[in-house]
């Protein structure tokens, strides 16, 4: 990462293992016991009360937590696989894997636009007869609007497992994070409030929830017996009804436990928790007092007027700037940052839950322009001026940049394509300044949503899109990303092709051959595609001294003033295997991302990909003969 000598990275988190620490682990180590112990038992103990809670199970991880709360909860309520957990639009994804992996399904909430958290006014017109459960996320270290949602939860007979992963030591009206429904779930993972390296812990004032959620990080254990000093200090009598039962298993469990050493670590953090989070708010009141000039450019942090924020992290959100310009910026200048927990726009739970970002338009704005830096207990007031000015820079030189190229975004159908099933609100359509669609065939109906969204289609059938798109698309989009509609590659690729581009690049392309990449078939009788695509690729490196790994992907970017230098001339494929040859021998400066394809082989595919041996055969001959008459004309 490039940053300014002069300057340390700004990282969002911290580790600062004390001599207090250290000796604690030493203690640990010379009483030869890592299993749940003593040092276990208080930092649960200690933690819970600082909670206001009467207990705490300690386990392996905060995503360990809210799954043992939420199989707890299932199992004791007769809870069914398919019932519904509500969550919020905007989470770590470990709030949604949690519901899947218990059986039961998520519902997604769209969040605040203030405090980006669970908006209250929305949940109930998310309950159904199969809702069970709502999982607030006390996101960023600010506690949700708790009364409200327990309002709600009382009057439709529903738990709340509040996810206060990042959110320690705060309180909402009075009460503690984790203390405000019927269970809490920490984390004390990596730069996390608390950092024991892995770690979390559940707390609660139920002592059932309390018994069934240690009984469930045990393998599902008899309470009777859950560590190895349960057998001490009892009558004969006890002791044989220990014996009898130690072995007992009356749940389907896990193995989520930790050892002493982590709470070894916990327990000489929380000695200090009240300096850690005073620092960690005089670091965001400076950094408010530093950024406020910027307030119509950007949104900080609020707090709510009955609540406490713990600034496990500091996030931002633009109202007008491109958040890649200015993450880039920042990356640049060795200041760290992270999304916001971006939960509606990954491909897992597009596909799964078969949502669309639209739905969550909230969620969707702040994944599109919000962010997050650090402001933990180890930043020098030095450290947050120097963001401050870096921030401050960026956001205030957007008069005196040089206009920013355009981009645009080229969809390619033909007639094989199912234009009708595709989803657009599946597209990051909003990175790209101007959309069009370019349809290789003989007739195309544009599907209603494309005709809404204003997008142009130019039909052709002379297949060189390349070509088309150069002298006939919006003139002012310089950066062009060229897009497949065949359902093969990942949408995921087009802002990472788009930003290489703005980086400078001339050309980029999508790689399934370079580390990272991938393909999904993996019958030996389609080792034919991959096979004549590294050939090929091979042949034009060897003839042209290139460095590529993939020249036929069609998924790639290039400058619109590369393209028209370019000046392809082949139908189909072969244009595709020309520009590769051309911007190899005309120098231009080439990218390659991994990506992975998402094969799809028919009858008709196979024969296309054999017929296209000769024709590729013939632009590897002719760029050769044209490349040996100028070296020899030179």
């Amino acid at each position: 990462m490039p940053f300014s000598p002069d300057h340390p990275i700004v990282s969002v988190g911290t580790l600062n293992i004390s001599p207090r620490a250290k000796e604690l682990v030493n203690k640990v180590l010379d009483a030869n016991r890592l299993s749940y112990g003593p040092m276990t038992e208080e930092f649960e103990r200690e933690f819970a009360r600082l909670h206001g809670c009467r207990f705490g199970i300690m386990c392996n991880s905060g995503t360990s937590a809210l799954h043992l709360s939420l199989a707890a909860m299932k199992e004791m309520h007769g809870w069914q696989d398919g019932d519904e957990v509500i969550i919020p639009a905007i989470a770590f994804i470990a709030d949604a894997n949690v519901v899947v992996h218990n059986g039961m399904t998520p519902v997604l909430v769209d969040v605040d636009p203030l405090h980006y958290e669970i908006n209250p006014e929305l949940i109930e017109q998310a309950i159904t007869p199969r809702t069970r459960a709502i999982i607030p996320v006390h996101a960023f270290g600010q506690p949700c609007d708790m009364n409200p949602i327990l309002e709600i939860s009382g009057r439709h007979g529903l738990k709340v497992i509040e996810d206060s992963a990042e959110t320690m030591f705060a309180r909402y009206d009075g009460k503690s994070a984790g203390s405000l429904g019927d269970v809490g779930c920490f984390s004390t993972y990596a730069a996390h409030l608390l950092t024991t390296g892995v770690g979390g812990i559940v707390t609660t004032n139920s002592p059932e929830y309390a018994v069934k959620i240690r009984s469930l990080m045990n393998h599902g254990r008899d309470s009777i017996y859950m560590n190895i000093d349960d057998d001490d200090d009892v009558s004969a009598a006890e002791l044989e009804m220990v014996v009898e039962r130690r072995f007992s298993f009356v749940s389907l469990g896990h193995s989520f436990r930790l050892t002493e050493m982590e709470a070894a670590l916990g327990l000489a953090q929380l000695e200090d928790w009240e300096d850690m989070i005073q620092s960690r708010r005089r670091n965001a009141g400076i950094l408010n007092d530093r950024l406020s000039a910027f307030g119509d450019e950007i949104q900080l942090p609020l707090i709510r007027e009955h609540g406490e924020h713990s600034f496990m992290m500091y996030p931002i959100v633009l109202h007008h700037r491109r958040k890649r310009e200015v993450v880039n910026a920042l990356e640049q200048n060795g200041i760290e940052t992270r999304d916001m927990l971006p939960l509606t726009n990954q491909p897992i739970y597009r596909h799964h839950l078969g949502f669309s970002e639209a739905d969550f338009p909230v969620a969707k704005w702040v994944n599109s322009n919000g962010f997050y830096v650090g402001c933990h207990q180890d930043l020098k007031v030095s450290d947050l001026d120097y963001l401050a000015e870096i921030l401050g820079n960026t956001l205030s030189s957007g008069d005196r940049k040089a206009p920013r190229e355009g981009s645009e975004l080229v969809l390619v159908s033909s007639d094989e394509t199912d234009t009708a099933g595709i989803d657009l609100d599946t597209l990051p359509l909003e990175v790209f300044d101007s959309v069009i669609a370019v349809h290789i065939g003989e007739r195309f109906d544009t599907p209603h949503p494309w005709t809404e969204k204003g997008i142009k289609v130019y039909t052709t059938r002379a297949e060189n899109v390349y070509s088309l798109v150069s002298d006939s698309s919006n003139p002012s989009g310089e950066n062009l990303v060229f897009f497949p509609l065949d359902g093969r590659v990942d949408t995921g690729d087009l802002p990472r092709i788009l930003l290489a581009l703005e980086q400078g690049f001339d050309m980029v392309t999508a790689s399934r051959f370079m580390q990272g990449g991938a393909r999904h078939d993996r019958e030996s009788r389609f080792a034919y595609r991959s096979t004549g695509n590294r050939v090929f690729t091979l042949l034009a490196n060897l003839l042209f001294y290139g460095n590529t790994t993939d020249a036929l992907s069609q998924l790639r970017g290039i400058k619109r003033t590369s393209l028209k230098t370019l000046e392809m001339n082949e139908p189909g494929l072969g244009a595709t295997y020309q520009m590769t040859i051309r911007a190899v021998r005309s120098g231009l400066r080439i990218q390659e991302i991994p990506t992975t394809e998402k094969a799809r082989i028919t009858g008709h595919e196979s024969r296309k990909a054999w017929r296209s041996i000769f024709p590729l055969l013939g632009v590897l001959i002719r760029e050769w003969k044209k490349a040996r008459a100028e070296e020899n004309e030179g």
